[in-house]
This record gives C-alpha cells, structure tokens and sequence, in this order.
C-alpha cells in the first residue's frame, strides 16, 4: 500500500472513530430530486412510493396528456356529474353550488351535501378548474369560504398561471417549486409538500421529506417536535434544528430544521425521516451500519433551490 491510500485510510478510520459517521456516504449513488423548493440527494436504489402537497393551498392532479378541448370535456363532466347527484369524495356525496369565472378560468364550486340531515351550511365549499399548459391537463382544486374567497380565487389565478408540467427527474431552472409532474415559477408562498422514498427490496424502508413554506408576515410555524432536550444540533439546507436517532425494534433516524416567517422573508420547515420497520431491523441486505451513510448523504445533500 503506498502513502497516499495509506494516509485515505488512516484519515477514514479516524472520522469513523470520532463521528461514529461512515465515510461511504461519499461514494454512494444518488439522485437529485425537486421536492417544493428544495434539492435533495436520495440514494439512487430508493423509489418514489409518493410525492405530492399543496401550493398555496390548491391541491394539484396531473390528469395526463390534452388540450383545451380535453380540459372543457374535464369540466363538463364534473359539473354533469355534481348536478346528477353522482359526485363523491371517499364515500362523502357532493352538491352542487355553481359554476363561476375567476379571470379566464372557468370554475365549478361544491359543497359537502347536508341535505338528508335538514340542513345544509354554505361554506367552506370547494372550488375547482381544468387547464391545459403544453399538452397536459390538471386539476385545481381549493377550498374557500366567504372571508377567504378574494384571496383564494387570486391565489387560484396565479397558481394556474405559473404550473407547466415536468418529468420527475427534470430539474428546472430559477426560483419556484417542484411537485411529482409540476413546476410553479411562484415566488415562496404558502406551500405544503412532500416525497416518500421506499427501498426496492426490502419495502419497510421508508425515507420521508417533508417541506413546509410560509409567506412573509405569515403565521408561525409549529417547531415544538424539537423545543425539548431531546436530539442533537444539525444543520440542513442552511436551516438549523435538531436530529435524534432512536433504536429499539425499529429504527428510526428523524431531523426538523427550519425558521419562522419574518415580515420581509418567508419560513421554512423541513422534516426528514429514515424508517426502517421491518421484523429485524438493521438485518442484512440493509444494516444499521448502513442506515448511517444512507441518513447522512440526505441531510448533508439538501438545499434550498435557486
């Protein structure tokens, strides 16, 4: 062995005794993906279980490839289907309120139906569109109420008005936020949105992000997981906050980092998870051994996007 690796070794072995961290993280193949307004570096084997959230409190559907044509053949039957009665969100019926215009956007509104218990409140209801941007159609869907309306048909507008479809390893470029098949060139809003990881084989191994943006001048947001003695300092994304690693017939590594809203800045909450729940946790083919560098590439490879 010449000096060279012998000098790599020793250096390992030494950040390996005084971080109790493995040196593998450097060499693992990874993934960028845009998840809301940040990247992050996931172990390549891992697969998306699901990725999904809300931007400005609208909820967003990739409903597939189509034009206008489709979008209207979308609302068309939404309506048909609300004013028939035939409407159902889980096992809950649907009524029919009206069909409105919000700037260019042709919306239908529904309310959860009270009507068999003699009585039937008129707000919150929901509010939904379709739109077609480059041969895809979505679906928009929000809630509003009589307080909020003004402030969420805007927030309707500028939504539809900034989605262009993505593919989910397509990374964007400028300020916005990332969802599974969506991109919002939006400055940093109100945003609610997060990915799952699964591993291929062994399917009890779970990695979870979790993001959360607030406006500025928004309301707080809740960092009381971490306001404890429990968990050590981490930094992620430049956002600090603490860590905790807990082994008992599971594993479970966690992180929350973030910082509250000012009235010239917005905030910024991000939760990470490394789950392993399986029977025999830390049992070959995925060790603890291995849980560490898996959990370290994540948090040492996530920033905000610029």
């Amino acid at each position: 062995m010449n000096f060279k690796a012998l000098a790599a070794l020793v250096t390992g072995l030494l950040i390996l005794m005084t971080t109790g961290r493995s040196v593998m993280a450097k060499d693992m193949e990874t993934r960028t993906y845009c998840v809301g307004r940040f990247l992050v570096d996931v172990p390549a084997e891992f697969e998306v279980l699901n990725f999904g959230g809300s931007v400005r409190g609208i909820r967003i559907k990739h409903l597939g490839p189509g034009d206008e044509k489709h979008a209207e053949q979308f609302f068309s039957e939404r309506v048909r289907k609300l004013k028939a009665g035939e409407f159902y969100k889980d096992t809950a019926k649907m009524l029919f309120r009206r069909v409105d215009q919000i700037g260019y956007l042709r919306t239908v509104s529904y309310l959860d139906d009270w009507t068999e218990f003699g009585f039937q409140p008129q707000e919150p209801w929901a509010e939904e569109t379709f739109v077609s941007v480059d041969g895809v159609v979505f679906q928009l869907e929000t809630a509003m109420d009589d307080e909020s309306e003004d402030s969420s048909q805007a927030d309707l507008l500028s939504v539809a008005k900034a989605i262009r479809p993505r593919e989910l390893g397509d990374i964007p470029k400028g300020s916005g936020t990332c969802l599974k098949d969506a991109f919002f060139s939006l400055p940093a809003g109100n945003e609610n949105i997060g990915a799952t990881f699964i591993h291929p084989t062994e399917r009890s191994i779970l990695l979870r992000i979790s993001t959360v943006v607030r406006d500025p001048g928004g309301r707080a947001l809740d960092f009381s997981a971490i306001e404890g003695a429990d968990g050590d300092p981490v930094s992620i994304a430049g956002l600090k906050g603490k860590e905790l690693h807990l082994q008992n017939k599971q594993i479970n590594l966690s992180a929350m980092v973030g910082r509250q809203p000012t009235r010239s800045a917005p905030g910024y909450k991000i939760t990470l998870e490394y789950s392993d729940s399986r029977t025999e946790a830390g049992a070959a083919p995925v060790t603890l051994e291995d849980a560490d560098p898996i959990w370290e590439t994540l948090i040492k490879n996530m920033n905000i996007k610029r």
